[in-house]
């Protein structure tokens, strides 16, 4: 999902992290994120839910060389657009809306949204960009790492299995993960780890002792200190404080 806003203020929330909305502020969901709506009455936006196979590669699509420029990978869930970006990024969506707007849509405007679709991206994508300059650009090994880390966070692998099932040493992959990430290997994984538990808390009925079981802790206490380290909150204490806002 991508939402641009255009007027006034709100709030919204991507994987229980607070993004304050003004105008040109531009949030990006990531299929799998947890997303919770703080709806304000003074705040208006451009909202684009995008279906991903929309944008993996067509023979004959002018947008396939353009897919690569825009390093998707690298988009923090939020960021900030200047005024030439947002008015942009503002008549790119009013085509879009037009060509999507009749009852039946014809395989011309449904290849011209698609191409629209990614102007739309790459006109926004340095301020995308933009928003992680602190950060090394993204690697091929850490692709590899983070595409591998969602497999297996279930496991909770440690930072010498995730070396080896990358082939690198383990203080290669540290490197990786610091300028990539700004945080040692073993740090990123536990964060993506306390992540998970947090989704579960919230949009599962499964006890905290059967989630932790599930994330590969073997004893519940080595989950509760787990979450109480990473989150500052018992898991019990986490879902009450969270859940009645959460949207399902």
């Amino acid at each position: 999902m991508l939402m641009v806003v255009t007027r006034g203020h709100g709030a919204h929330h991507v994987d229980f992290d607070r993004v304050n909305l003004t105008r040109g502020r531009a949030v990006f969901v990531r299929p799998g994120q947890v997303q919770e709506w703080a709806p304000s009455k003074s705040c208006d936006a451009d909202l684009m839910l995008i279906e991903p196979t929309s944008l993996q590669s067509r023979r004959g699509s002018c947008a396939n060389a353009a897919m690569g420029l825009l390093r998707l990978e690298e988009w923090s869930s939020s960021f900030d657009l200047d005024r030439t970006e947002l008015s942009t990024c503002q008549q790119l969506a009013a085509m879009l809306r037009r060509e999507l707007a009749p009852a039946q849509v014809t395989p011309v405007s449904s290849t011209l949204a698609r191409e629209l679709l990614v102007c739309a991206l790459l006109a926004i994508s340095r301020a995308a960009l933009r928003s992680g300059q602190g950060l090394a650009p993204s690697s091929p090994l850490a692709q590899r790492f983070t595409a591998e880390l969602e497999r297996a966070v279930a496991q909770r692998p440690g930072v010498e299995a995730m070396a080896k099932k990358l082939g690198v040493s383990s203080s290669t992959l540290n490197r990786v993960c610091q300028a990539r990430f700004g945080h040692s290997a073993k740090d990123t994984i536990d964060r993506r780890v306390a992540l998970e538990a947090q989704r579960l808390l919230v949009h599962t009925e499964a006890t905290s002792v059967a989630i932790g079981e599930q994330l590969g802790f073997s004893e519940p206490t080595n989950f509760l200190k787990f979450f109480r380290r990473r989150v500052g909150a018992t898991p019990e204490a986490f879902r009450r404080r969270v859940r009645p806002i959460s949207g399902a």
